[in-house]
């Protein structure tokens, strides 16, 4: 649990680098970002702290800079998230959960025009799948994985007709686990995160939030 003055930090400083106000490879200062957050320097830095744990940000000596998306792990990323989601439908769908366990996947697929809520409500749904599955450390795997990847899913769900897509995907997953459908459930979880997969890597063509040789 972040201080309220370090949470406002983050969550502005994040917000920055989603967007791109702040390029990948732009130095942070913590004077100029005083002056521009309108906050002091302890929270800051703290903020740049949990930033930099999320792999946006990276450190050369004492300077920190906002990173790049590195290709090769974000591959890595998705064959693990790929493999580990499948598992996830699969496993939620054979303990056929009641409607009650559901209502947090539900509530997350509510349509939101805010691209960082969007994002936040799609990351709740794949964690609450996760939950269904009664395993925490199967949660925790997720969670990280997720995060390691925000940036990135942040391009995706921002691109045309990514949000609708993904809410369409949920809700058919959702009726897939509550039948106890778990090898449809399994086949279609793989194609919706291939069809994210390769929107993304589409989206990042030339773009210059990728790490360079």
């Amino acid at each position: 649990m972040l201080a309220p003055q370090t949470e406002e930090a983050y969550r502005r400083l994040r917000r920055m680098i989603l967007s791109l106000e702040l390029r990948p490879g732009e130095p942070l200062v913590e004077r100029r970002l005083e002056e521009r957050l309108a906050v002091s320097r302890t929270p800051i830095r703290a903020a740049i702290q949990q930033l930099f744990r999320e792999g946006l940000l990276e450190r050369k000596g004492r300077v920190y800079s906002v990173a790049p998306v590195d290709l090769a792990e974000l591959e890595e990323a998705f064959a693990f998230r790929n493999w580990l989601e499948t598992q996830i439908v699969r496993t939620a769908a054979g303990r056929r959960p009641k409607a009650r366990e559901l209502q947090d996947l539900l509530a997350s697929v509510e349509a939101d025009l805010d691209p960082e809520v969007e994002l936040e409500k799609a990351t709740d749904f794949h964690l609450a799948l996760a939950k269904l599955t009664g395993n925490r450390f199967v949660v925790a795997s997720l969670a990280q994985v997720l995060q390691r990847i925000y940036r990135a899913r942040y391009l995706e769900i921002t691109r045309p007709q990514g949000a609708d897509q993904a809410h369409a995907d949920h809700l058919t997953l959702i009726e897939l686990v509550q039948q106890g459908q778990g090898e449809e459930a399994a086949a279609f979880m793989q194609q919706h995160l291939e069809r994210s997969r390769e929107a993304l890597l589409k989206s990042l063509e030339g773009s210059a939030l990728l790490a360079r040789p």
